[in-house]
């Protein structure tokens, strides 16, 4: 094999390595995008079991949210207050809403929940299923979720605002 040809081989094959590697990093994704995103909180809400009944529920056939059957104005009206004496995290939240669903609820059933909440700019939420036992002081302890972002109709990512540090700079104080 003569010089000239090594080389041409070696070339050849050079840009057949870096066409592949092109091919490979720009042929896009085939796995469909979420519905939503959640961020694990790792904290988690107490709950009393005389309050599962009065948790907001969503009407996904009507868009609307019902509280003990009746109508709930505005969802943001039933946003508690969460207080952790030991946070395990500095981005504990400050307070959340804790909903009802059923026990079946799966991801097709939460979209539309998680959609309208974090429209209305709630993005912490303690989803509570039926069914759930309470512990010996009565209380029901369930995992709080952070809601990154929920996609609509159009396939569109709706977002919820970042959390940020206390301690950090805001933007709007530039």
């Amino acid at each position: 094999m003569t010089k000239k040809r090594r080389r041409v081989l070696l070339l050849g094959a050079a840009l057949l390595l870096a066409a592949g590697n092109l091919w490979w990093f720009t042929r896009g994704s085939s796995q469909p995008e979420p519905d939503f995103v959640l961020g694990a909180t790792f904290e988690y809400a107490s709950i009393a079991a005389q309050d599962l009944p009065s948790l907001p529920r969503y009407d996904a056939a009507k868009g609307t949210w019902q509280a003990r059957g009746r109508p709930v104005t505005a969802i943001k009206d039933h946003i508690r207050p969460y207080r952790a004496s030991d946070s395990v995290t500095k981005w504990s939240p400050t307070s959340y809403v804790a909903i009802g669903v059923e026990a079946s609820a799966g991801p097709s059933q939460l979209h539309p929940i998680f959609l309208d909440l974090v429209r209305a700019g709630i993005c912490d939420v303690a989803v509570v299923q039926d069914g759930m036992s309470p512990d010996p002081r009565g209380e029901v302890a369930v995992l709080i979720q952070h809601v990154v972002s929920v996609r609509d109709g159009t396939g569109s990512a709706v977002k919820c605002p970042a959390r940020q540090s206390a301690a950090a700079p805001s933007s709007a104080s530039r």
